[in-house]
């Protein structure tokens, strides 16, 4: 009977590592599904955060339309301040413009304190520019009135 015995064992030890794994697995499982979610969460909230601050950005355009008469100019829609913007990140525009960004200078300042600016370099002489090329069958400048070529019949 020790056969027996022992194949029940090992059917019943088989059944035992099946459950376990089965087990791990779905505690795996349920890990990763409360991670995804806890991302998804947080994602959202970060859309709602630039939505509500989109929304308070159109509500502001909205009430100085209202407030022109109705009249959505350029000015009426500009900017106040640079807080009521919305800005995601550094501004690759601004960043490299090859221009150096001189400090404006206030109102009470001397014209001494401020420095000068730097001459800039003069650009070489430009070669005499060509004269425009004409196409093929471009019109002649002076026939104006020249309607020889024009079908009347269409």
């Amino acid at each position: 009977m020790t056969s027996a015995e022992d194949r029940y064992r090992a059917a019943v030890s088989t059944m035992e590592a099946a459950a376990r794994e089965q087990d791990e697995q779905r505690g795996l499982r349920e890990r990763r599904l409360a991670e995804a979610q806890q991302q998804a969460r947080e994602g959202m909230q970060k859309e709602l955060a630039a939505a509500q601050k989109y929304a308070e950005h159109m509500d502001e355009l909205n009430k100085r339309k209202q407030s022109a008469g109705g009249w959505a100019t350029e000015k009426t829609l500009a900017d106040k301040s640079r807080e009521s913007l919305m800005e995601f990140g550094v501004h690759d525009e601004e960043a490299d413009t090859g221009y150096t960004n001189y400090p404006t200078p206030s109102y009470g300042t001397p014209a001494a304190a401020v420095p000068p600016r730097p001459e800039p370099a003069p650009e070489p002489p430009a070669a005499a520019p060509e004269p425009p090329r004409r196409g093929r069958h471009a019109r002649q400048p002076d026939d104006e009135d020249d309607f020889s070529s024009t079908s009347w019949l269409v």
